[in-house]
């Protein structure tokens, strides 16, 4: 094989998504825009992670951790070693400030960067993917790789959890203009894949531009499938939008009450718990 030879076009788009991701959760993190908008996990998805085996993980993965909003709270409830890894430094940053003088810090390795470095963690028994992470990682094989790092980096009887946004009811417009951009033959790139996005929000007030794979039950079930996992629960993430859950009490109140009613496909996200196949 020639090692000189350039990158595949789909490779360095991915590449561009990662690094352009990176970027944008740094902007997100540093303006404390986003702990503002998602000041703490959504109740339900924490209850989740408990009744789906995170009081008795010894040894956890947050892929994708984010500022620790759910790594956090099983740091402080469990006695399992956390390892939580995310693109964005500023991210890591927030979540080492956190840990200063926590109890519990000395549980915790806080990983950056290349996801490569994992590897010297040992096994997980329980790797989380929450929030959409898997959604904002680039296109099929890009997801399909990572979900092949992360089985290969588990505990044979290990669990997945995850979850990703729901396509029926997530980002209407943005989905209609991909569909007619790929109708008119003007789709590039990771626009050419169903359910794959880019949308636009404010921070600091400056729009910036997302990348987003949005799911229904059948194309996650797939997914997973073809990376070696077998879905063994499915549930509705929330009814409302997240940050309304988070942000008020009596809405997240609300949101739980309601949430055994819905199907999993209509959900504003979709969590699943995964097992090795």
């Amino acid at each position: 094989m020639n090692d000189s030879l350039p990158p595949q076009p789909e490779i360095q788009v991915n590449q561009q998504i990662t690094k352009a991701m990176a970027d944008l959760y740094d902007r997100y993190y540093i303006s404390h825009e986003y702990s503002k908008r998602y000041p703490k996990p959504n109740a339900t998805t924490l209850e989740f992670l408990f009744a789906n085996g995170a009081g008795n993980a010894r040894n956890l993965l947050d892929y994708g951790c984010g500022n620790g909003r759910y790594a956090l709270p099983l740091l402080q409830k469990t006695d399992a070693h956390v390892t939580a890894f995310d693109i964005s430094a500023a991210a890591i940053d927030e979540f080492a400030a956190h840990l200063h003088d926590a109890p519990f810090a000395d549980r915790a390795n806080l990983v950056h960067g290349d996801a490569g470095l994992l590897n010297q963690y040992g096994e997980f028994d329980l790797v989380l993917m929450m929030f959409g992470v898997l959604g904002h990682v680039g296109d099929r094989a890009a997801r399909l790789a990572t979900l092949r790092q992360l089985r290969n980096l588990m505990h044979p009887q290990g669990k997945l959890i995850l979850s990703v946004p729901s396509i029926f009811r997530r980002r209407p417009f943005e989905l209609l203009r991909a569909q007619l951009q790929r109708a008119r033959g003007n789709a590039s790139e990771t626009r050419k894949e169903s359910g794959s996005i880019f949308f636009t929000r404010s921070i600091a007030s400056e729009p910036h531009e997302f990348f987003y794979h949005l799911y229904s039950v059948t194309d996650l079930s797939e997914e997973m499938r073809d990376a070696g996992f077998r879905i063994s629960k499915l549930e509705p993430e929330s009814l409302l939008p997240e940050w309304m859950i988070t942000q008020s009490e009596l809405l997240g109140r609300l949101d739980a009450a309601l949430l055994p009613l819905l199907p999993a496909a209509l959900g504003y996200g979709i969590r699943a718990v995964a097992e090795l196949i």
